[in-house]
């Protein structure tokens, strides 16, 4: 559904008359541009293209006779044949002249192949002599030679004619004879010989004139052997052009009622055929030719008045007749030649040596919601919105009198440019059926009748107006051209420096160009019915094929706009504002807010506010974008030519919160259902006015099963920020101030509810009865939905019925039946069960055996039915004393202990009873803290002081001890012992210095053997001075130079153990870096043993063992084995695979002992304890200094033991394209390190120095 689309037309002069032949050769340092050889009957001219310089055309040679010459850009020559047999080499450069080959008989034609590896050569004789490129002849053969006999063709008798289909020729087509007709003298039929070559290089096919049959062809492959002859048919004509794909052979063909060009394939069958609009009788072929992308089949033909040259390109197996150029007998047309470097680009050579240079490319035409297609003298018109009609079907066609070349429009006004230089005005029909009415058609004026073909033509205002372009040598000229008078002129001209070849028009009298020669766009501004140079806006760095203006005034920002200009290079690199988006991009399109493109299989949306790829979704592959539409669809055209329409969820969401913005909740609801959009979102999109705006969703839902489906399907998500999140960003969501996502259900559901039940309108009451209901459930209120329906039972039953039975959907009927149960209602009771599938000899014996009951036990039992034993345990307090049996019975079997207490707290003896059972639980789950002082409260002082004595809470256990009548002294003996056990040797003294008997000394031993040091000093020189000596000489001084020498030797021997594991460390990496430099960069072999202690999810172990060995692999399940590998891994044995590893844990916990806050404090107080006696500061120095050192060894090796790769640092080169396979393992290996210890120990130095010490 694309038409061709002129990009550019630029015109210049070469000054050379009757050209015969045109050598494209490209120029690799000006991609754009070419430096074209002109070969005429007897000389060879080079020319450049207009601006680079060339002023008049260069003669390479001067050759008699030239009937064919061919360009080889691998050694920059000219290969030149002459019909007098010579075939010559021309240096382009040099201009020297050497002999290639010769042929005796002479030479009609030549044809190089593609890769210009094969030359052929047709003889005066009528030969068919293939070469090398080195002039080796491969074969040499007549024309008219036939096929062997295993090559001839077959007819196994598969069908009879008469029984097949035959389409719009109806059933005489049946009965017409298909039998060739020989040509009665084949001397006068035309005896010219084309050569055609496949895009490959591996066959190619000549046509020619046979003496049994008439014109015909042959196919060859490359070394010149006769593969297939053509199938007789009459009528076929001397062009032939063998299309690059490879899969047709195009030949016209003149049948008795219709002329057409027939396709052929490889082996000579006829496949299928085109109908021409003209008669080959009175308007021949001159010349076939594809295009290098085999996209564009350009027929040039010729009358006696004009020369034409008809563009056709193919779509779901129809050929569109896209432009036609017409060349007046005044200046003909004598050759035209496809470019085959750049794209879509065809030279045209006129007699009197006048050249243009057209360039198209392929786009989509839309007006309004209309795909406009170009098909000769037809428009197709389809409504896509309407209807999707596939190609070449339509909904409705506007046909002129002239060939269409151009569509443009804008929104209320259609443009047909035709062949002959006249626009068609067309406006739009308030009818629906033709869509577009005829307005006027407008003539040109004499001066841009003289300039030809417009490019970029632009329809810009319903006033008439147009934009075109118009190139000549390096300048384009931008045409506003206005109509009025049925004819129009030239307005206004700009001249730009370079070629323009792409328009798009902005949103304020502006529009943008490219400029192909620098990949410049600039802004031309419109003011006052005139044209002015803007700025330039950006540059690129490659030149685009496609431009266009995206504009829109953001629907989230209070109206704030963004708008962007949109650059893609035909299948390569996709530009907004000069921003580079993507590569390998197909198509593109504008939709409201963002731009769409798609890849080779992908689709893609980009936010045009912050340029942002917000989704991405697959497609079928090589599908292109031809429209969107404003109710969220979008239109693909396939490969094949098909369309498929979706529903992009960017789109619809897009869409959706636009109905919401506005109040529109029922058209939203509808595009939500329609497309299975989850129901959230109406909420979720803006919470916070949702909220604001319950009334007018209430009023607008008229059908209450949109209400309840909505209420039913609220969850406690945001799916704005989850599911949704390529339309939304979490700073713009607004909600209000006491919402919470994790209750969304309770506080929407909530707020409906109370707005439902506030309705006192008849119509309003019966439409809310099911949502109201729908939200108790919701909220969790079954209770309140059954009493609801149980008050309606009381007015109307078959309502309450009605009621009843949708809620039996909602909710599982055994729930329902507990509920009602609860309710302590037997009447409800019974409702419910009458509507299950619940057996009455099941349930009736029950319910009278609970109406026998007192009316408190009976609660009893049906909560203990229900298990709702809290409320169960009320109402069994409330039914007296005689059943507290029962009543412990029940706090034991349920845990009740802390409800028991309060519900029986005035009750003494049932209260003592509960507090000893709960402290006996508390015992059994270790909780003896706890236990203890509920045996205290049950009066259980023994017991009580049992678990405080576990506990060692010395001051309870003292105090429980005096109550129950115990020796304190006794008591306190007795938890000295376990205090020291636990390092609480302060509390050990203090416990026998107040609660036991000493005399003269106090215990200082448990200060000594606690290391308490400075308070055995206190308390020594408490006493009497000649004790105190005493006590410091032979005591405290001898105790404390002994653990002085013992730190000492513990220090030392911690540094040394660290340096060790250092070393070792630093020798593992230097060898495996060796190993690693001598491996180079292949794979590295990996011991088994290692293999075998990774985990299975590792990416080692899996790219060692398949998915079978995997699966029997150790899986370290158990707690016994886990410990056991985790030994086997973190082993310091030297050798192990994994040492390193281990390495890395036993000096984390090496640093981590040294440098403790503990160990610091420690040394600290070992010191102040030797000042103070007075005679060993040496030893207190020395003590003080060893620390410092080993302090010092450790924060100094930090930085080589943890180094970045370690810690994650190379993260970076794990994943991706470039990926390092050598730090993927390192990072395999480190992973099965403790996450805690990959990282360098943080130390936490308190001030632990003496300073009189340093």
């Amino acid at each position: 559904m694309r038409n061709l689309k002129l990009q550019y037309c630029k015109e210049d002069t070469t000054g050379i008359r009757n050209a015969k032949q045109l050598l494209l050769q490209p120029d690799f340092e000006h991609k754009d541009k070419e430096l074209t050889f002109v070969v005429t009957e007897d000389k060879i001219y080079a020319v450049g293209e207009a601006g680079d310089g060339v002023e008049e055309p260069k003669i390479i040679a001067e050759v008699p006779n030239i009937v064919g010459a061919e360009y080889l850009p691998l050694n920059d020559e000219i290969c030149v044949a002459t019909g007098d047999g010579e075939v010559l080499l021309i240096n382009a450069i040099s201009l020297e002249i050497n002999d290639g080959t010769y042929c005796d008989v002479g030479i009609e034609c030549m044809a190089w192949s593609p890769n210009q590896e094969v030359v052929v050569f047709i003889t005066k004789a009528k030969n068919v002599v293939v070469m090398t490129c080195n002039y080796e002849v491969l074969l040499e053969q007549p024309l008219d030679a036939e096929l062997a006999t295993d090559q001839q063709f077959v007819n196994v008798g598969w069908g009879k004619k008469e029984t097949q289909f035959h389409g719009t020729a109806g059933k005489q087509a049946a009965k017409q004879s298909p039998e060739f007709q020989p040509p009665q003298d084949v001397h006068t039929l035309p005896q010219d010989v084309c050569i055609a070559w496949r895009g490959d290089g591996a066959f190619f096919a000549v046509s020619y004139v046979a003496s049994n049959v008439g014109r015909t062809f042959n196919v060859y492959d490359n070394e010149g052997k006769l593969q297939h002859m053509a199938e007789k048919w009459n009528g076929m004509q001397s062009a032939l052009t063998w299309r690059p794909s490879g899969n047709w052979i195009a030949v016209p063909q003149i049948f008795s009622n219709k002329s057409t060009v027939s396709l052929f394939e490889k082996n000579g069958l006829r496949h299928r055929e085109f109908e021409l609009p003209f008669d080959l009788q009175t308007e021949s072929i001159v010349k076939l030719q594809w295009s290098s992308d085999s996209d564009i089949l350009a027929l040039q033909t010729a009358t006696a008045d004009e020369q034409r040259i008809y563009l056709y390109t193919i779509g779901n197996y129809h050929w569109y007749l896209k432009q036609v150029l017409v060349y007046k007998q005044n200046d003909p047309l004598v050759i035209f030649n496809w470019s085959s470097g750049r794209e879509h680009t065809l030279h045209v050579l006129l007699e009197s040596g006048k050249r243009y240079i057209y360039r198209w490319n392929l786009a989509v035409d839309r007006f309004r919601n209309m795909v406009c297609v170009i098909d000769g003298k037809r428009v197709l018109l389809t409504d896509l919105l309407k209807a999707v009609v596939p190609p070449p079907m339509c909904q409705y066609t506007l046909e002129l009198d002239s060939y269409i070349n151009v569509i443009t429009s804008n929104f209320n006004q259609l443009c047909l440019y035709d062949s002959e230089g006249l626009i068609h005005f067309y406006g739009t029909s308030e009818l629906p059926s033709p869509p577009v009415i005829k307005k006027f058609v407008s003539t040109p004026n004499e001066n841009i009748a003289q300039i030809g073909q417009l490019a970029n033509l632009t329809q810009l205002n319903e006033k008439h107006e147009l934009l075109a372009t118009h190139s000549v040598g390096n300048k384009t000229h931008i045409l506003l051209l206005r109509s009025a008078n049925r004819s129009y002129c030239v307005e206004s001209t700009l001249i730009i420096d370079g070629t323009v070849n792409a328009i798009a028009e902005g949103n304020n009298n502006n529009f943008y160009i490219h400029i192909i020669n620098n990949a410049q766009i600039y802004e031309i501004l419109f003011k006052n019915f005139k044209l002015e140079a803007g700025r330039l806006i950006y540059q690129l760095t490659q030149a685009a094929d496609y431009i266009d203006f995206g504009y829109y005034n953001h629907w989230k920002t209070g109206g704030q706009s963004a708008s962007g200009v949109i650059t893609l290079r035909s299948q390569q690199l996709l530009h907004i504002d000069g921003q580079r988006i993507d590569e390998d991009v197909t198509s593109f399109i504008v939709a409201e807010d963002y731009v769409i493109y798609t890849q080779l299989n992908a689709l893609h949306f980009v936010s045009l506010w912050d340029r942002r790829k917000v989704s991405t979704r697959n497609i079928e592959r090589g599908a292109k974008l031809v429209m969107h539409g404003h109710d969220a669809r979008l239109v693909l055209q396939l490969p094949r030519g098909n369309l498929e329409v979706i529903y992009p969820r960017v789109l619809l969401l897009r869409l959706i919160g636009s109905l919401l913005d506005d109040g529109w909740f029922t058209d939203a609801m509808l595009m939500v259902r329609k497309h299975r959009i989850n129901l959230n979102i109406i909420c979720d999109h803006n919470v916070k006015m949702f909220c604001s705006q319950l009334n007018r969703f209430l009023a607008q839902m008229h059908d209450s099963q949109w209400l309840c489906l909505f209420l039913s399907e609220l969850q406690n998500e945001d799916y704005a920020l989850n599911m949704y999140a390529s339309n939304y960003n979490a700073s713009e969501q607004q909600y209000p101030a006491d919402y919470h996502v994790d209750r969304k259900v309770d506080y929407i559901c909530g707020l409906l509810c109370g707005l439902m039940e506030q309705t006192t309108s008849p119509k309003d009451v019966a439409r809310f009865r099911l949502p109201i209901i729908t939200s108790y459930v919701k909220l969790g209120k079954l209770e309140q939905a059954l009493l609801l329906i149980w008050k309606h039972k009381q007015t109307d039953a078959q309502l309450a019925d009605q009621l009843l039975k949708y809620l039996l959907y909602l909710v599982d009927v055994n729930e329902l039946y507990n509920v009602a149960l609860g309710t302590y209602d037997f009447g409800l009771v019974l409702f419910v069960a009458q509507k299950s599938q619940k057996d009455p000899k099941e349930f009736l014996p029950y319910l009278n055996e609970l109406k026998s009951l007192p009316l408190d036990y009976r609660k009893f039992k049906i909560d203990e039915h229900l298990k709702r034993y809290d409320l169960a345990l009320t109402h069994l307090a409330a039914c007296g004393a005689e059943h507290y049996d029962l009543a412990l019975d029940v706090i034991k079997q349920h845990n009740l202990y802390k409800k028991a207490l309060v519900i029986y707290q005035a009750k003494t003896d049932i209260h003592q009873r509960i507090c000893v059972a709960y402290a006996d639980h508390l015992r059994a789950n270790a909780q003896l803290e706890t236990a203890s002082i509920m045996y205290e409260r049950g009066g259980q002082l023994q017991q009580a002081l049992l678990s405080a004595k576990h506990t060692l809470d010395w001051q309870r256990v003292l105090n429980l001890a005096k109550r129950a009548g115990e020796s304190l002294e006794q008591v306190a003996s007795s938890l000295v012992t376990p205090l020291q056990q636990q390092d609480r040797h302060l509390e050990a003294y203090e416990l026998l210095k107040q609660f036991t008997k000493w005399t003269g000394v106090p215990p200082l031993q448990v200060l000594i053997d606690g290391h308490l040091y400075g308070r055995a000093i206190y308390e020594a020189r408490l006493l009497d001075e000649d004790l105190a000596v005493d006590l410091l000489a032979n005591r405290i001084r001898p105790a404390l130079i002994a653990f002085v020498d013992q730190l000492k030797k513990s220090l030392s021997a911690d540094r040394e153990l660290f340096l060790e594991y250092k070393q070792r460390l630093l020798d593992i990496r230097q060898r495996q870096a060796t190993a690693n430099d001598a491996d180079g960069a292949g794979e590295h072999d990996v011991d088994i043993d290692e293999v075998d202690l990774l985990s299975d999810t590792s990416s080692m172990h899996s790219s060692r063992h398949s998915s079978s060995s995997r699966g029997t692999g150790k899986t370290f399940r158990s707690s016994k084995n886990r410990r056991k590998h985790e030994r086997k891994l973190l082993s310091l044995k030297p050798g192990n695979p994994f040492e390193d590893i281990a390495l890395i844990d036993a000096l984390h916990n090496q640093v981590t002992k040294i440098a403790h806050q503990q160990q610091q404090q420690l040394v600290r107080d070992t010191c102040k304890a030797l000042l103070q006696l007075h005679m060993e500061d040496e030893r207190a120095a020395g003590l003080q200094q060893l620390y410092e050192s080993v302090l010092s060894v450790v924060q100094a090796s930090l930085d080589a033991i943890w180094i970045p790769e370690l810690m994650g640092g190379t993260a970076q080169h794990l994943t991706g394209p470039n990926i390092d396979y050598l730090a993927l393992q390192k990072e395999q290996r480190y992973a099965l390190i403790s996450p805690l210890k990959r990282f360098k120990p943080q130390l936490n130095i308190i001030d632990w120095q003496h300073s009189v010490l340093q």
